[in-house]
């Protein structure tokens, strides 16, 4: 199993950097919660898919010549994962979109695990080609597919559903930025300092070279949507790396700047928290932030998948059990 740890804010996900800014803004400068956290949008204000687009995903193929592989996603639910009551599970989603389209597949989906008393963070990357049983949603029965896609069909909704019936993973909250949202964050940051390996410098081109460079919007987008290096094993890893990325480069800002900032970037962002929720959060979270162990994998772990074409799709068909046993064990 690949797992990193590592101590204080080295790894601390987006989600963190947000909530601490937010904390700053609340209690030094006179601003009210509401007129702060009401910039965010919730669930529900997006632009859902037709029918016809919905029909497309379902029968969204990579390779109509393929053979066809006959298998299905065992029955029957994952028991679901026993946690502390402090426990909270939120869910960072990247979406596939652009301007001015409906919802779409959600790119990246990484689940944040904190433990206040424990002082530790989990973050655990989800890959969107893992194969699975989608649940019913609102009424319908959809085929077993790709994990990515319950997003662009039901939402945060369904999505959580899903993880909850394939992993046993309740989540409690959800955070969405979707793909122009996240391009005019890091501009709003002024470009994002990351280390880049010499094949992902190559890769990138203008001029970057390996060890560290600082990436502007464009080039970050890039650079978190790379596949064909590796694989989404890789891509996800190299996600965490400009996460990282840009809590360094927050730290480093004047609070005047951060103000600006948290300001530009929270109309960009979608969640289904509660304004109360989230002051709530920063309250209980904000003085063990750099305290916290973090420790970063990815599902399916190493040696619990095989590869497969499946209605001429490339997808990931995980062991179910293995990686039910090693989330059971890193997030209780």
């Amino acid at each position: 199993m690949e797992q990193r740890k590592t101590k204080g804010g080295c790894c601390l996900a987006f989600l963190v950097t947000i909530l601490a800014a937010f904390m700053l803004i609340i209690l030094l400068v006179d601003y009210g919660v509401d007129a702060v956290l009401g910039q965010i949008k919730r669930p529900g204000q997006e632009a859902t898919l037709s029918e016809e687009e919905i029909q497309a995903i379902e029968q969204e193929t990579d390779d109509p010549h393929v053979d066809v592989e006959d298998w299905t996603v065992p029955p029957g639910s994952a028991p679901l994962i026993e946690q502390g009551e402090q426990v909270i599970n939120i869910l960072l989603i990247g979406q596939d979109r652009r301007g001015g389209t409906a919802r779409q597949r959600s790119d990246t989906m990484i689940l944040c695990t904190i433990d206040p008393e424990a002082k530790t963070l989990v973050m655990t990357s989800f890959l969107r080609d893992l194969y699975v049983d989608i649940p019913d949603w609102n009424g319908r029965s959809y085929q077993d597919n790709r994990l990515n896609v319950c997003y662009a069909l039901g939402g945060m909704g369904l999505l959580d559903a899903a993880l909850r019936k394939n992993f046993g993973v309740e989540v409690d909250h959800n955070v969405e930025v979707d793909f122009s949202g996240f391009e005019e964050i890091v501009s709003q940051f002024g470009g994002v300092p990351v280390t880049l390996t010499k094949a992902e410098a190559e890769y990138l081109g203008g001029g970057l070279k390996e060890g560290v460079n600082h990436l502007d919007a464009n080039q970050a987008l890039e650079f978190v949507r790379i596949r064909k290096l590796d694989s989404d094993f890789g891509r996800t890893e190299r996600q965490r790396r400009l996460l990282n990325g840009m809590l360094s480069a927050m730290q480093k800002m004047s609070y005047n700047h951060q103000v600006k900032l948290i300001n530009s970037i929270l109309p960009m962002i979608t969640t289904d928290m509660t304004n109360e929720e989230i002051t709530g959060y920063m309250l209980q979270f904000l003085p063990i932030l750099w305290e916290l162990e973090v420790t970063t994998q990815h599902i399916p772990a190493s040696g619990t998948y095989r590869n497969a074409s499946i209605r001429g799709m490339s997808v990931l068909v995980p062991d179910l059990d293995a990686n039910i046993a090693i989330l059971q064990d890193t997030l209780r």
